[in-house]
């Protein structure tokens, strides 16, 4: 039986997760949506707002992932929350007064994705923590208990933004200013989560770097894992391609339906379940030996569901499409999160999760631009063709390669994994 003090160390980290994930889901809602129907911004001036959230993040990233490895995870994550959680503050209080300027939006935007920014790498490094019992504090955990408190961790990732989004639906009845203070203090009760946990663990003495060669230590562990390099490329490519896509032609081809801002939504939230469905059913199964595998096999899926798309399905065909997509998003970050928390070295580990997560998010942004273009003198149904196309070479491309097709990670389990 999983011991009591794991069982509520890992409670705690999944509520710490939950709150923090609670607060991006009001967060993608509620930003756009105060430049939107309280500011009434201009499309392009909107893009800048959304633009100066997700920038920071890709410039910050490293340092955060840095930073984490250098100091205590828990810590960092816990500062991280009460930064976010001043910034919703600061732009309620504003709110109260007047408007915000689009400078002023903008600066809140580039706050919250700095804060983001350190707190993703030290909040995800904090996974082989919560899963460790006191006994354990000196040994490796089995991969069986690793990938059970990932999928733990995703589940609280969608449920919680899942929450978050159906709050921040209530915008029109409750406004920005208590919305706003919803993510405080929900941010407030998540960095105590977070503080709760830094005595779990000593730190361990390491070397103190230069800040040039820890980032560089951190990419040299890339380099030198041909299925960490691979996987980071794959994930850029799906932030290239799959992402790109879902933020610009969605909702265009949502808008070409005629059923209003409601159906893209709608959309949204059948994403959402699908991620939700797919975690539970790995949580129950597990995610196998072939974690590598799998990876691709959601490359491919993606890739079939593209060019079902570009069909023009029914409006209900799209949402069970887009639940579709979710379910195979949620699956290929499952297994790719958990090969880096299996395969990256604890020394580092923080540093290659930032990496692998600006990859994703870099490539989101170019994605979403080229995305733009193409769909600006192509059909959006034609921008998921190509999507599609270019989906199923990579997937080719990476099959070939085989660093993450021969990938095998023996699910031994020398005790049982904790449920919270």
């Amino acid at each position: 039986m999983a011991l009591p003090a794991q069982v509520a160390r890992l409670r705690t980290f999944l509520l710490g997760y939950s709150g923090t994930s609670l607060a991006t889901g009001l967060q993608v809602i509620l930003l756009p949506w105060i430049a939107v129907a309280l500011m009434e911004l201009p499309a392009l001036q909107l893009g800048w707002v959304q633009a100066s959230v997700l920038l920071p993040n890709l410039v910050f990233l490293l340092f955060g992932g840095a930073l984490a490895d250098r100091f205590d995870s828990a810590r960092v994550a816990a500062v991280s929350c009460l930064g976010l959680g001043l910034c919703h503050a600061a732009l309620a209080y504003y709110l109260l007064y007047q408007l915000p300027s689009l400078g002023l939006l903008i600066l809140y935007g580039v706050s919250l994705g700095i804060c983001t920014a350190f707190l993703q790498p030290a909040r995800d490094n904090l996974v082989q923590r919560c899963a460790r019992s006191p006994e354990e504090s000196n040994t490796r955990l089995s991969e069986a208990r690793v990938q059970h408190t990932v999928t733990w961790m995703m589940l609280a990732q969608y449920g919680g933004q899942a929450i978050g989004m159906l709050l921040a639906s209530r915008f029109d009845s409750w406004g920005a200013e208590l919305l706003l203070l919803i993510q405080v203090g929900v941010l407030l009760i998540a960095a105590l989560f977070f503080f709760s946990m830094r005595h779990l663990r000593l730190a361990k003495p390491t070397a103190r770097l230069t800040l040039p060669s820890a980032l560089l230590e951190g990419f040299a562990e890339v380099r030198n894992s041909r299925a960490i390099l691979e996987l980071v490329m794959l994930v850029g490519f799906n932030g290239l391609v799959h992402i790109g896509v879902f933020l610009v032609v969605l909702p265009l081809m949502a808008e070409s339906y005629g059923r209003g801002a409601s159906y893209y939504a709608t959309l949204q939230i059948a994403f959402v379940l699908g991620t939700v469905i797919a975690t539970v059913a790995m949580l129950r199964r597990g995610q196998g030996d072939t974690p590598g595998r799998g990876v691709l096999m959601c490359l491919l899926y993606s890739a079939a569901l593209l060019i079902a798309i570009s069909f023009g399905p029914t409006p209900f065909g799209l949402m069970f499409l887009c639940a579709c997509w979710g379910a195979v998003a949620a699956a290929s970050a499952g297994l790719g999160r958990s090969i880096i928390q299996l395969l990256a070295p604890e020394q580092v580990r923080s540093r290659v999760i930032s990496i692998y997560q600006l990859s994703l998010f870099g490539s989101a942004a170019i994605g979403a631009l080229l995305a733009g273009i193409i769909s600006e003198f192509s059909a959006p149904l034609t921008t998921l063709l190509w999507a599609g196309i270019f989906s199923l070479v990579a997937f080719v491309f990476a099959w070939l390669s085989g660093a993450l097709r021969k990938l095998h990670i023996p699910n031994t389990e020398t005790s049982e994994s904790p449920e919270p």
